[in-house]
């Protein structure tokens, strides 16, 4: 009997989460300004983020490896430059034109990133055959445009 009561006191009991929306939310709601203002640049980050979802695995399930790929290692400059037009023509799409496709930024930032992975970690994402995973990459290479190249070369962002 005091196990049974025992487990049925933990599954009533059972912890909820809540998140950083959820107490914006509510915060909003009982009339918090700065809350109302985290809450919707949370939301819009949330959307661009599953837009960016969406691109990757699009990318990954089209991507023409031998186009891409010489003797199993990734062609990461090309990748790059056909990733970034992708991302950056998706987000003027839906209406977000804070950044254009400059060509010479964008072959800077590649043969950076190229270099970087090919060269000297000698290390890239791969899927579970071992062959390089573009979905992965291609997450790999947005983060790296506006993370870093874009941030510490070009003082942007």
């Amino acid at each position: 009997m005091w196990v049974a009561s025992l487990i049925l006191f933990v599954a009533l009991n059972e912890p909820r989460q809540f998140s950083a929306l959820d107490l914006w939310e509510r915060e909003c709601n009982a009339g918090d300004a700065g809350a109302c203002e985290r809450l919707e640049k949370a939301q819009a980050g949330a959307g661009k983020l599953a837009r960016l979802d969406t691109l990757a695995q699009r990318y990954g399930a089209r991507a023409d490896r031998g186009e891409l790929e010489e003797d199993g290692m990734p062609r990461l400059n090309l990748a790059y430059r056909q990733v970034m037009r992708d991302y950056i023509d998706a987000e003027h799409a839906v209406g977000n034109k804070e950044l254009d496709y400059d060509e010479e930024t964008v072959n800077y930032c590649s043969d950076h990133f190229h270099n970087y992975w090919r060269n000297r970690k000698l290390w890239w994402p791969t899927d579970e055959n071992g062959a390089p995973s573009w979905t992965d990459i291609y997450y790999y290479i947005v983060d790296h445009y506006y993370g870093i190249c874009l941030r510490r070369y070009f003082n942007r962002f």
